[in-house]
């Protein structure tokens, strides 16, 4: 058993662990930050940063996510098969800042630019996410928490190489999935609602008459009213599918013909796409209706998302035979 020189062990790199981490950091407390994924993820996933986030980004002396990430653009809204707008509005009014409260406004950043931003913040102060190495198990007493990580050589032939080292708290950062949550025997009791299902992800974008300073929204013909983000539609294509909405936003993260997309509608109908690329891209041709003027060049990132409804508690350890 190695005994760690960081006293803290973060467990995840996401945007959640990088703030612990940077918290640590920040206040002279040695901390490690551990990524079971060999490269830093991919995918726009959550864009919306609230002023409140901005706030803990300001302490944690931070600037260029706020400096960097842009505001959210005008929405518009289409028929199925024109570029012709019905409206435009903002899907949030801008409020001016003041001294008294600097962050009013939600932006936007990708993941991977939040990401990356912070961890050169974090490495500035000594600490390095190291990627390929991920939690196997771990013990804890009232001194301390034992741990086993894995790390992933790529210079070993694929070589794994375990280590076992002693920490004095380890923060559990993988997400709902991880294994921190499993370990400590967590149960996540709740539902889904199946009445706010969507894919999203990044695409390459081939277009024509497709202005990239707004966000663009296309419906149907026979539907009407504005775009929001919680209505609920059902539309039927040519084909029987069922979708609430459809949405494409430019972002140059991705490059100048880069776009992030989003669909709204029953999980039935819209779960195979996640792992149907061809589906996937003729459902958005045929959806936006405007043939080769909008034609999709290549898909970067697709996974789906839902609201889950949730209440962590710990179960009982299991009892075991005399």
């Amino acid at each position: 058993m190695t005994a760690c020189k960081a006293p803290v062990l973060v467990v995840g790199a996401g945007p959640t662990g990088l703030a612990a981490a940077l918290t640590l950091a920040r206040n002279n407390v040695p901390v490690r930050i551990i990524e079971k994924e060999p490269q830093h993820r991919c995918g726009q996933r959550g864009i919306g940063i609230q002023p409140r986030t901005f706030e803990v980004f300001h302490f944690l002396r931070v600037p260029e996510i706020h400096e960097c990430a842009t505001f959210i653009p005008l929405l518009q809204e289409h028929n199925r098969g024109s570029l012709e707008p019905l409206n435009t509005f903002p899907m949030a009014p801008y409020m001016e800042p003041t001294p008294a409260i600097p962050y009013y406004n939600c932006k936007l950043m990708g993941q991977p630019v939040l990401e990356a931003i912070m961890s050169e913040h974090l490495a500035q102060l000594g600490c390095t996410v190291e990627l390929g190495t991920r939690l196997v198990s771990f013990t804890q007493d009232e001194r301390s928490v034992r741990v086993k990580v894995v790390k992933h050589r790529d210079d070993v032939d694929e070589e794994e190489v375990e280590e076992d080292i002693e920490v004095a708290y380890l923060i559990g950062a993988d997400g709902a999935k991880g294994i921190t949550r499993k370990q400590l025997r967590l149960t996540f009791l709740g539902t889904t609602r199946e009445d706010n299902f969507m894919v999203i992800g990044d695409i390459r974008l081939d277009t024509k008459g497709l202005d990239r300073d707004m966000s663009l929204a296309l419906l149907q013909p026979d539907v009407a009213g504005y775009v929001r983000f919680f209505t609920s539609r059902n539309i039927s294509l040519d084909d029987g599918l069922h979708i609430d909405r459809i949405a494409l936003r430019p972002t140059d993260e991705l490059g100048k013909d880069g776009w992030q997309f989003m669909m709204r509608g029953r999980p039935t109908d819209l779960q195979g796409l996640v792992h149907d690329e061809e589906a996937l891209v003729k459902c958005i041709g045929d959806f936006v209706g405007l043939g080769d003027d909008v034609k999709v060049k290549a898909v970067l990132w697709v996974s789906d998302f839902s609201v889950e409804q949730r209440c962590m508690a710990q179960r009982p350890a299991p009892l075991d035979s005399p």
